[in-house]
């Protein structure tokens, strides 16, 4: 055994490894980064903790970096699968995992969403429907359609992306980004049309957490009871939602350039609309509307590649 294996096996224990994430919680920024880890995905970091409702706002910062997280996480899935499989059925492999990794968690709310909104005859009976634990017609159809459509876009993607970062807007001090993921590309040795799918796969996510910070912070919280995202979007303000924007933009920008920055406008006045919408049926946020916004989100920057 080599003189680094024996301190490297000890760091790997997994109780020596709750014991440091234990350590690096009392650091209130990674605290808030591992809550929102445990509470957007179903990786269980650390122990469960709660925090000061005024934190809240503080852990939807961190959402657009669980994104990122997540995006890569599908990645280092997607590489394999797309080698021992066909892509059609790598394409569903790697979705389905996405669904398993956040516990289906937005899929829900969407269900929820249009159950409530589209189902409820006043504001009260919408809110009571969205509380109930069952799924009804709306739900049912919404959820087959979004995934229907998320899976066809995603496979058909691959002729309309770029197969490497959109440099030429950007500084040549950010070009420098281009060699790293070169040799990354090279050390994985994916096909361009793969490495391009790869990137969606990165982006997506972001996208999706970003536009959730976005509508709690432009929304008040719907139930005068309170609720499970009762202090996520009651202490999420407009400062909050424009202090996320920074990693998807410049993502984004980095990975389509102009193009990305179109799509990100388009997503943006849609998101507005869709936020004014759920306002005028319920009053406000819900943990479900904001699930559905992030399901939505995710499947028309999708769409959007086809006619931008």
């Amino acid at each position: 055994m080599f003189l680094w294996e024996q301190p490297l096996q000890r760091v790997l224990n997994r109780e020596n490894l709750l014991r440091t994430l234990e350590v690096f919680e009392i650091l209130d920024p990674v605290k808030e980064l591992l809550w929102a880890i445990r509470f957007l995905t179903v990786i269980p970091l650390g122990k469960e903790r709660d925090l000061p409702p005024e934190r809240m706002g503080i852990v939807m910062l961190w959402y657009p970096v669980v994104g990122l997280l997540i995006g890569l996480c599908l990645l280092v899935v997607y590489v394999p699968l797309v080698r021992g499989f066909p892509t059609g059925l790598a394409d569903a492999l790697v979705l389905g995992f996405y669904i398993f990794l956040t516990g289906a968690l937005h899929l829900d709310g969407l269900a929820d969403t249009l159950d409530g909104i589209l189902g409820g005859w006043n504001r009260q009976r919408r809110l009571e429907i969205m509380k109930d634990s069952r799924i009804g017609s709306y739900g049912v159809l919404g959820l087959v359609a979004v995934l229907g459509l998320k899976y066809l876009s995603f496979h058909e993607i691959g002729g309309y992306v770029p197969e490497s970062p959109h440099l030429d807007s950007l500084p040549d001090s950010l070009r420098s980004l281009q060699g790293s993921l070169e040799v990354l590309k090279s050390d994985i040795a994916v096909e361009g049309e793969v490495w391009g799918k790869g990137l969606i796969l990165i982006a997506m996510p972001i996208l999706g957490r970003w536009f959730q910070t976005l509508a709690a912070g432009l929304s008040p919280y719907a139930r005068e009871e309170g609720g499970t995202a009762c202090a996520l979007v009651t202490h999420t303000g407009l400062k909050h939602s424009l202090a996320t924007a920074a990693l998807p933009l410049l993502l984004i920008g980095y990975f389509y350039g102009g193009r990305g920055l179109i799509i990100i406008f388009i997503l943006v006045v849609c998101l507005l609309g869709q936020v004014a919408y759920i306002k005028s049926r319920i009053g406000g946020m819900t943990g479900d509307s904001l699930g559905a916004v992030n399901e939505t989100s995710e499947l028309l920057f999708l769409m959007l590649f086809y006619v931008i």
